[in-house]
């Protein structure tokens, strides 16, 4: 009640004393002032951040598609330029997309929100018959499942040989770290199961329906709605910090082309360009409706997509080390609702390896903004995503430059602590209590499937190597680090590396538990998922 009570007093205040209140300027009313400031903020962005390679933005005025260029370069080092039909890997922000499809299915009386999954998809579970029972086409899509953070991710990445009947299949044996509709925690796969009713109730695969109902019509023709689709000598190339010590520190690194993640494609498979996402974010904020009067979808389908499902945080408000800090923010139908300056602002970002992005709507100004990049810079995702809207509202009086400069500063002094106390061996890297041998064995998980130990070379050169089954990513060497924990050295050194230790009963390797090395690794790989029994 507190926060509802805030939120209350915050927009009983905008209604009576207007965007002053909260420090703001008069709105931009000139069609293109905005696109002006974005245009310039982004340049100071980029000369700010010198290892930044591209970006991509899109903005949308009054309903009006303003800005769309191209900033810096495809690949560091190499001289062709980004510009508005460079390609950049947009992830979660496809998510929106999926909630807009099922919303025209609805319309068209072929799904409910609020019916069972298992309506659509007969075998359908979770690992709670209750849950499996309840959960309907509303709950796949706010991340209030009770699965952990990220849960399942591992199905999905890095470019593992999981279908997407394989990920849903997956499902029921994933457990349950919440209450089932009782908080939040950001999931992926139940994306895919969404993506998975819409290919039953239509007869056609996701992207088909993505393609034909919704990119085409918008003109969106050099969008594609799954990496393996893009046309690779357009795309802009992923960058990301390497190390030492762990990834997101350390010097710029190209990434191999990830052409991955066709499975999970409902939940974050889109590639487009700033000349195309102006498009979409315009039908948004249109409600719906296309520059020629036709429709996608109603009003009061935008309307339900928009409406907060799940609270995500909530706060005191704005301070003033963050003067945009929302006083609550939650989750809707594939968007973020929370308040910005006193205005309601819909939000999404995505990941995924050497791309991260931003969506931005103020619908109460039929505005937006798109930023892509081709780089895992937080800070300059963190001065874009903030600083953008802003201009959106025709203000530019906070330095979120220098802003996310010193939050990198902070988080980096503490992740090399962090790290160093994830890497010290608690035990004083004691060696493991049984023959290299004993480990050696598959160990299976139920959703994930095989993770294989196995024993290499002779004498002195006696070691181990790990191998994911699905994931051929992973897999390298194993070795010691404390008792009967080793770690991971896995052969492709742009993956995330784990702990894995051996649980021991009477002399006999039984199971194993997994976690990430490094603090910082994506949630995605969600190591710690996993319940590894050794086969006999």
């Amino acid at each position: 009640m507190i926060a509802t009570t805030r939120r209350a007093a915050l927009l009983s205040a905008f209604a009576t004393t207007g965007l002053a209140a909260f420090g703001g300027s008069a709105r931009a009313r000139e069609t293109g002032s905005v696109a002006a400031a974005v245009d310039t903020f982004a340049q100071e962005v980029m000369a700010a951040f010198p290892d930044q390679p591209g970006l991509g933005v899109a903005v949308v005025e009054n309903g009006e598609i303003t800005l769309a260029k191209g900033y810096g370069v495809k690949r560091l080092g190499a001289p062709a330029r980004c510009d508005e039909n460079t390609i950049f890997g947009i992830a979660s922000n496809t998510k929106a997309m999926t909630a807009a499809a099922l919303a025209m299915l609805v319309e068209e009386g072929k799904v409910e929100w609020d019916a069972p999954v298992t309506r659509y998809l007969p075998d359908f579970q979770m690992i709670d018959p209750v849950v499996t029972k309840l959960m309907t086409v509303r709950d796949l899509l706010v991340h209030r499942s009770g699965l952990t953070l990220g849960a399942g991710d591992l199905m999905i990445w890095p470019d593992p040989k999981h279908s997407r009947a394989d990920i849903v299949a997956g499902l029921k044996y994933l457990p349950i770290g919440g209450q089932f509709r009782g908080g939040y925690a950001y999931d992926n796969v139940l994306y895919v199961a969404a993506g998975e009713v819409i290919a039953a109730v239509t007869g056609k695969p996701w992207e088909v329906f993505i393609q034909t109902r919704i990119l085409s019509p918008l003109g969106m023709t050099d969008t594609v709605p799954m990496p393996s689709m893009v046309d690779r000598s357009r795309r802009a190339e992923p960058h990301c910090r390497m190390g030492p010590p762990v990834r997101g520190l350390g010097p710029q690194t190209v990434l191999p082309f990830d052409g991955s993640f066709d499975s999970a494609a409902a939940a974050g498979g889109l590639n487009t360009t700033a000349r195309d996402i102006g498009k979409w974010m315009r039908v948004q904020l249109a409600l719906g409706a296309l520059p020629d009067g036709k429709r996608l979808w109603s009003e009061a389908s935008a309307r339900e997509m928009w409406k907060p499902q799940t609270i995500t945080s909530s706060s005191d408000g704005p301070t003033a080390e963050n003067p945009v800090r929302p006083s609550i923010q939650a989750y809707a139908l594939g968007w973020f609702v929370q308040d910005h300056r006193g205005e309601r602002l819909l939000s999404h970002t995505g990941g995924l390896a050497g791309f991260i992005s931003y969506t931005g709507l103020l619908p109460g100004r039929k505005s937006g903004i798109m930023i892509m990049t081709n780089a895992e810079e937080n800070p300059v995702l963190r001065s874009l995503r903030y600083g953008g809207p802003d201009r959106l509202q025709g203000r530019s009086d906070y330095d979120w430059i220098a802003s996310s400069k010193r939050v990198k500063a902070e988080s980096d002094a503490q992740l090399l602590k962090d790290v160093a106390a994830a890497t010290t061996p608690k035990s004083g890297g004691a060696k493991p209590s049984l023959p290299l041998s004993a480990y050696a064995g598959v160990y299976r998980d139920p959703w994930y499937g095989a993770v294989t130990v196995s024993e290499t070379g002779k004498g002195k050169t006696r070691g181990l190597k790990v191998s994911f089954d699905k994931t051929p990513a992973l897999r390298g060497k194993l070795i010691p680090f404390d008792g009967e924990t080793f770690q991971t050295v896995f052969d492709d050194r742009t993956q995330e590396d784990a702990f894995i230790s051996f649980d021991v009963a009477n002399g006999v390797v039984t199971s194993a538990l997994v976690k990430a090395v490094s603090p910082l690794a994506d949630f995605s790989f969600d190591y710690q998922d996993l319940r590894l029994k050794k086969e006999k």
